[in-house]
């Protein structure tokens, strides 16, 4: 892995067939899945290089089919003008999963997994002998050029059709003592990353679920955990759609980042009213409260909702409109309500909402056991 020192040459940058060109806006693509029709699918590839060198920043959107404004974002950014400010290497790929997109759906429909939890990682014990998948295979190549050249990544993501604009901090694991002391420095270097783009910012979920969900086997968890990437997730609201002030923010939020990473020198923009947590105070993203029953809600908070414990998130009734059990789902943690799920059918087991919950545990933990 090359050191983030931003020192690649200015002509020395390709992915696929996309070659930099200092003071332009290149484009090219990186072959994706091979087709058994012929052909194969193409990840489009943008690269803007400034004029003088600077950290290489990756980009990139849409590894779940159906979340959409990265897209938009990632257009935006690139306006006419940027190379002539820019110090350093912008690589952008603006849809990581094209046949999601064409498809609209958030997995492609020649891999089962889930494309964001493909990259590569530590597998499960009842895993690790089996052929990779073929979007596992993408994955890899992608990583591979990350690797050989990136400085800071950013992944763009859309949470449920009912959510707010977040940002998603992954805790920074290590395997030995010998490595605590470098994972603290990335650990506050993402920090500061993080306080840069604007948006509330959550944690992962605790240690031992983020090994479990395989969340270090993301796009951004790939990077932070096995290249010791500066690296997180933005969300930028609903799915299946492009929400305009979303957009806009996350545009200004890259542009901040940059300014951060001194790859810009004009001063920083303002960040328009956003949905943030009620205090400083560190949450964990979290799925919550559950329902006990079956039925239909009603919902009674909304995204963005700082709901203390106890209180009521959803009315459940059955088809008729009778009250079921209780008739309420409550909280039984103080939560910041940063999405409902999809939909108002309610299951036994099943979470209602996407909630910051207070965490009081480390940011930099060993490696869960």
């Amino acid at each position: 892995m090359r050191a983030n020192c931003g020192c690649v040459r200015l002509n020395a940058l390709s992915v696929g067939t996309c070659s930099a060109v200092p003071g332009a806006i290149t484009y090219g693509a990186l072959e994706g899945v091979p087709l058994p029709t012929g052909g194969a699918d193409m990840l489009a590839v943008i690269i803007a290089q400034g004029r003088t060198s600077g950290p290489v920043f990756w980009l990139t959107a849409n590894i779940h089919g159906d979340e959409v404004a990265g897209i938009a974002v990632l257009h935006r950014l690139l306006n006419s003008d940027i190379v002539d400010h820019l110090r350093g290497t912008l690589v952008i790929i603006p849809s990581l999963n094209p046949a999601g997109l064409r498809t609209h759906r958030r997995h492609p429909y020649y891999d089962d997994r889930d494309p964001n939890r493909t990259f590569p990682g530590v597998r499960k014990d009842d895993d690790r002998l089996r052929e990779p998948t073929v979007f596992e295979r993408l994955s890899a190549r992608l990583f591979e050029s990350m690797k050989e050249t990136a400085d800071y990544y950013i992944d763009l993501h859309c949470a449920s059709i009912l959510s707010i604009p977040f940002s998603i901090r992954d805790r920074v694991l290590y395997h030995d003592e010998s490595e605590r002391a470098a994972a603290e420095a990335l650990s506050a270097r993402l920090d500061a990353m993080v306080k840069a783009f604007g948006f509330g910012a959550v944690a992962e979920y605790t240690a031992a679920q983020y090994i479990a969900k395989e969340l270090h086997r993301s796009t951004t968890g790939a990077a932070l955990q096995e290249l010791r990437l500066p690296a997180f997730a933005v969300e930028l609201g609903s799915h299946t759609v492009s929400d305009e002030s979303n957009v806009a923010a996350a545009v200004i939020g890259l542009r901040n980042v940059m300014r951060w990473a001194e790859m810009l020198d004009s001063p920083n923009e303002a960040m328009p009213p956003l949905p943030m947590p009620p205090d400083a105070r560190t949450r964990r993203r979290d799925d919550g409260p559950y329902s006990s029953l079956a039925g239909v809600l009603d919902y009674r908070a909304a995204p963005g909702d700082y709901v203390l414990s106890g209180g009521v998130v959803a009315e459940l009734r059955d088809i008729w409109g009778r009250p079921v059990g209780e008739g309420t789902i409550r909280t039984t943690e103080d939560s910041w309500i940063i999405g409902l799920e999809d939909g108002v059918l309610a299951y036994p087991g099943a979470a209602i909402a996407h909630i910051g919950l207070v965490d009081e545990a480390p940011l930099v933990e060993p490696w869960p056991r």
